[in-house]
């Protein structure tokens, strides 16, 4: 009996490639913008010290009306405290849907967002909806994923047996965060919920 050489014994191994045969991008993208708003509050408690007043502290923040009550009520317990005040902090979210030519030019930051009156831009990237792993992408990175995803679909085309026979449809968003910040009183808060 023959003895068989190793590298006959190892079975043969088939070519695996992307699951994304090809991919399309939405020339008019549908809808113009979703926009997401999360409200939170901080309490900050000041006391006396001599003439001057003094900031003692203020709270993380807090997610619902009822612990920003809390919060108030437990600093008007203490007979040190000589003013509260009450902050609500506002984060909109707006996604919106773009097409590659909306993209800033290869080395060029994105285009300057106005915040609104009242507000800060804390936060202005892109994404790519319909991949695994959409994470914050600036223009650039964009620009290289979306080659190497045209590269990825032109050579599993060719590739015998329809091996890359996949699909992905990606939307390109460009994100912008924008914070407020303003004070308000405790009747100003959502009402309790029934």
């Amino acid at each position: 009996m023959a003895a068989t050489s190793a590298s006959s014994a190892v079975a043969h191994r088939t070519r695996r490639c992307s699951p994304i045969g090809w991919f399309s991008m939405r020339a008019k993208p549908e809808g113009l913008a979703r926009a997401d708003r999360r409200v939170t509050w901080t309490v900050s408690v000041y006391r006396r010290s001599g003439d001057t007043e003094v900031h003692e502290y203020t709270s993380h923040r807090l997610d619902s009306p009822e612990q920003t009550r809390e919060h108030m009520r437990l600093a008007r317990e203490r007979p040190w405290v000589s003013r509260i005040a009450l902050t609500e902090l506002v984060r909109e979210t707006s996604r919106r849907a773009i097409g590659e030519d909306e993209l800033p030019d290869r080395g060029r930051p994105p285009r300057r967002v106005a915040a609104p009156a009242g507000g800060r831009l804390v936060a202005h990237f892109y994404e790519m909806e319909g991949l695994a792993a959409a994470r914050p992408l600036s223009a650039d990175d964009v620009r290289c994923r979306l080659h190497w995803l045209r590269e990825t679909a032109a050579g599993s085309a060719r590739l015998p047996g329809g091996a890359g026979a996949g699909s992905a449809v990606v939307v390109l968003r460009e994100i912008t965060v924008v914070d407020f910040a303003r004070p308000t009183t405790e009747g100003a808060l959502p009402p309790h919920p029934e």
